[in-house]
């Protein structure tokens, strides 16, 4: 179920179940140390902040995920066929490193050239997923924290993939792909430590869909989009199912800026979901279903706006 968040929130869709990434066994599943602090490349390290801030001017986003489990200890590995550096220490897939919350240090990733990395993140004995960027792990009271920072457009692959149901038509993809564009560049910072969280607090995140899938597809053919309200982007406020027409902010108490969202009828009634204001994905889904664009759909749940490049 959505969740209301404040001020420019969001909120949440049907969620699919994650493929876990296999995990290596036996003899294969090398246990390495963390590369000590005095060891680490000074030239390392200054490339991968050089990178973080490029990034942070770039189209890039910081994503924290995992908190909601509150890791106690993480196990990073490489993606098949790829070599991180942790530290500046490579390390291939065959091998892995795990970061506990007591050893009290930080920990860097990234490809060699200080790139975004392929690796593949594990809370042991919970859940694993691959990611693309460069990832920090650090402690943060009573857990570790693992910010990665990515490409602004595999994020919203990611999201658009979450937020969609199994065979979720092309159309609802691509509208629900402008959507999570558009708040992620909007929202601005929605945490103290790092720009986004993987929960619904935020945009519902979780590993980004394999290349050529309809969402990455869906990313593809929109790249660049964003909603806009009299030139402005705005981070548009969405929900699973409105119950058959969407609500007012005011409705539910919530205070938001830039755009007056307006009460709409949905093209399909049911229970309601999530808080109810601007895009209904059911409804949403029905109309793709019905062969109304990505655009139409849009501007349905969102009138007076237009769909635009952010650039």
């Amino acid at each position: 179920m959505a969740m209301l968040v404040a001020a420019a929130g969001r909120l949440g869709g049907p969620r699919r179940p994650e493929p876990i990434w296999p995990r290596h066994s036996g003899s294969a599943n090398t246990i390495m140390p963390i590369p000590p602090r005095n060891k680490i490349s000074r030239g390392f390290v200054l490339c991968i902040l050089a990178l973080m801030l490029a990034s942070a001017s770039a189209q890039t986003v910081e994503i924290s995920v995992f908190g909601s489990l509150k890791p106690q200890a993480l196990t990073l590995r490489a993606a098949p066929g790829s070599v991180i550096l942790v530290n500046g220490t490579p390390l291939k897939d065959a091998a892995s490193i795990q970061v506990r919350l007591g050893q009290n240090r930080t920990v860097h990733v990234a490809a060699r050239n200080g790139v975004q990395a392929e690796f593949v993140l594990t809370v042991p004995a919970k859940i694993t997923r691959r990611f693309r960027g460069l990832l920090e792990i650090r402690p943060a009271g009573d857990r570790l924290l693992a910010l990665v920072r990515m490409d602004l457009e595999t994020a919203v692959a990611a999201v658009t993939a979450a937020e969609s149901g199994p065979g979720a038509p092309r159309q609802e993809l691509k509208a629900q792909a402008v959507l999570a564009r558009s708040f992620f560049i909007a929202a601005g910072r929605r945490h103290q430590s790092f720009d986004f969280c993987d929960t619904t607090h935020c945009q519902f995140f979780r590993a980004p869909p394999p290349e050529g899938s309809p969402a990455a597809q869906a990313v593809a053919e929109t790249r660049g989009l964003v909603l806009k309200y009299q030139g402005h982007v705005f981070p548009p406020l969405y929900s699973s199912n409105c119950g058959g027409r969407t609500r007012l902010p005011g409705d539910i108490g919530l205070r938001v800026e830039i755009y007056p969202y307006f009460a709409v009828d949905c093209a399909r009634r049911g229970q309601r979901m999530g808080h109810g204001v601007g895009l209904c994905q059911t409804g949403a889904t029905a109309m793709a279903r019905a062969g109304t664009n990505f655009r139409a759909i849009l501007h349905h749940y969102y009138p007076g706006t237009l769909v635009q490049q952010y650039r």
